[in-house]
């Protein structure tokens, strides 16, 4: 073999095993690559939950607005968690449901009400399943359509109704 032939093989060698280690290097750093490269911020709310949670604030300034909160944080079932199969059955249902916004009295931190605004996305028939859990919690859930959106009076009647006046109760003197 000619030593023009051996210099050209040992530098055809040489070409690959770099395009290879170059190729290498960059898959290694693909899988090693810092978890923040894999992720980004996304935000809280749309501009259409934004405006809205103005208006829910002005309405209602005594009460604490939190938005896109996990049902698993106001929800638990009520099976005990000894029965695992039970437990987690039922927290499936609702684990990985967001609420659009939960009212919450300032002073008392009761939950109030839960609110849903409703765009095109929503199901009645799931908004229905959804409701009757929360409903059967003990919270009550007021859905508005995102398209049509109420002013801060509608708001704040919906978030504190007049209770019916009940009747008068004292027993009158027979003469």
């Amino acid at each position: 073999m000619s030593t023009a032939s051996t210099l050209g093989t040992l530098f055809a060698f040489l070409a690959v095993g770099g395009v290879a280690l170059v190729i290498l290097k960059a898959k290694l750093a693909a899988k090693s690559g810092t978890e923040g490269e894999k992720f980004k911020a996304k935000d809280l709310f749309t501009p259409n939950e934004l405006e809205f949670l103005v208006r829910l604030e002005t309405a209602a300034p005594e009460i604490r607005f939190h938005g896109q909160v996990s049902m698993g944080a106001i929800l638990e079932p009520t099976a005990s968690k000894k029965d695992g199969k039970a437990f987690y059955s039922a927290r499936g249902q609702f684990a990985q449901k967001q609420i659009d916004f939960v009212a919450q009295d300032r002073k008392t931190g009761r939950i109030v009400a839960i609110i849903e605004l409703d765009d095109r996305t929503h199901s009645a028939e799931k908004d229905a399943k959804r409701d009757a859990m929360l409903n059967g919690a003990g919270y009550r859930t007021i859905r508005w359509n995102s398209k049509n959106k109420p002013d801060t009076a509608a708001i704040r009647a919906q978030l504190f109704p007049v209770s019916t006046p009940q009747p008068n109760t004292v027993a009158t003197p027979k003469p």
